[in-house]
């Protein structure tokens, strides 16, 4: 398997798939008769109130919602429906959760942090509010249960499809859309908070599919809750070390590298050739699309470099173990990979001056499309016991050097 299907093997589970597979057979393996009754009871509790204080403080307005709304499910089927079962209307509270929940979580992965008092985040509150008033509407009254029933009850397919799930049809079907929606925009792009919507679904969906309101059902729920508590941290991390444009490690995660690198090592700077003219003729929204392309070839770097975002159009690939010999042929491969990678200007591709007069696109072909290069300068440590700064400060006028040599090379300094 290549490195790139790895990668987006690695973004699909981690944390989220580890933590659910790691509770998965820690529940397993627990004979619940044998431990003690007041944990199971309170665990959730502990579990929920953390993940929302947590969210709070860290400003996560979507995790926030995310753990209030499976706090609030589980508590629900824990607590209320039991008490239904005799009226005969739990099997209508279960549906109803099972549709909803699916429903506001992939919700919440397409909408933006805007606070959790904020305007919005009141409407927020509000919309979930409204959500447990229609629940209660439909439980307690006669008509509303009855349609809300024939509905859930329903088939969409033949029922011999959907015997395996306690799980009405429609909601199953609910739940399988919002999973591959999910999981395709993962397959893209993993960050953080989408990626623990997305486990803390799968962590639902198998609490629910158990069909009964018990300490498994729960804890399942509270897992839900342990995976998206857990992407508030991986968020703030990611907040402070990864740059959010290019999706590359920042400037303070090569700092951090750095720190504690030995005494072998390469170090390339990577800058974008007139970027600074691309970006006066084509704007600032383009160059943006430069810089994501740019950085998607650094992920991909041979020889066991590592890419980090250094600031502006600046990149920097650290290669451990490795002297500038070595590295120079990965640095040549990654540089003419950029050079050979057709980029197609969209949208408005033109900047006005202060007269509105339009100024000529140069550079482009007549399919739009133009050439990307990049001027790569180069150092290394090999056993000399040189502090990294100093490094990088050869690297730097390395790169000084293939900009006077006509850019679109790769120079080393000597």
């Amino acid at each position: 398997m290549t490195s790139k299907p790895l990668r987006i093997l690695y973004r699909l589970l981690f944390p989220g798939g580890f933590i659910l597979l790691a509770s998965a057979v820690a529940l397993n393996a627990l004979e619940f008769g044998k431990l003690n009754d007041s944990f199971w009871r309170n665990y959730p509790y502990l579990i929920f109130g953390a993940g929302l204080v947590l969210s709070a403080l860290f400003k996560c307005s979507r995790l926030f919602f995310a753990i209030l709304i499976v706090g609030l499910c589980d508590r629900a089927l824990t607590l209320i429906t039991p008490a239904l079962a005799s009226a005969g209307i739990h099997r209508t509270v279960f549906d109803a959760i099972a549709l909803l929940l699916p429903l506001n979580l992939i919700a919440l992965s397409f909408m933006h942090d805007r606070g959790i008092i904020s305007p919005r985040g009141r409407r927020r509150v509000g919309f979930v509010a409204a959500q447990i008033a229609m629940v209660a509407f439909v439980a307690l009254t006669q008509p509303a249960q009855a349609l809300a029933a024939g509905f859930m009850q329903g088939a969409i397919v033949p029922r011999n499809y959907s015997e395996w799930s306690h799980i009405s049809q429609p909601a199953l079907l609910v739940f399988i859309v919002a999973g591959v929606v999910m999981l395709i925009y993962l397959a893209d792009r993993r960050r953080p908070v989408e990626s623990a919507l997305f486990w803390a679904l799968v962590a639902a969906f198998i609490a629910l599919n158990a069909g009964a309101a018990n300490h498994l059902t729960s804890a399942y729920f509270a897992t839900g809750g342990l995976i998206l508590s857990v992407a508030v941290l991986e968020t703030s991390y990611t907040m402070a070390y990864r740059d959010e444009l290019t999706q590359l490690p920042s400037r303070r995660a090569l700092n951090q590298e750095l720190a504690k690198i030995g005494d072998d090592y390469a170090i390339a700077m990577i800058d974008v050739d007139h970027f600074k003219s691309f970006n006066d003729t084509y704007g600032h929204e383009t160059g943006d699309q430069v810089l994501q392309m740019i950085a998607s070839r650094l992920a991909d770097v041979s020889g066991g470099g590592k890419p980090f975002r250094y600031g502006g159009e600046e990149f920097a690939v650290v290669f451990p173990g490795k002297s500038v010999d070595d590295a120079y042929p990965c640095l040549e491969t990654l540089r003419m990979r950029i050079e050979a990678t057709p980029f197609k200007v969209r949208g408005n591709d033109r900047r006005t001056d202060g007269n509105r007069k339009k100024k000529k696109n140069k550079g482009r072909n007549a399919r739009g499309q133009v050439q990307v290069t990049v001027s790569i300068g180069a150092s290394s440590c090999d056993g000399e016991k040189r502090p990294p700064d100093q490094v990088l400060r050869d690297a730097d006028k390395a790169l000084y050097k293939a900009k006077g040599s006509g850019r679109n090379c790769t120079a080393v300094s000597v």
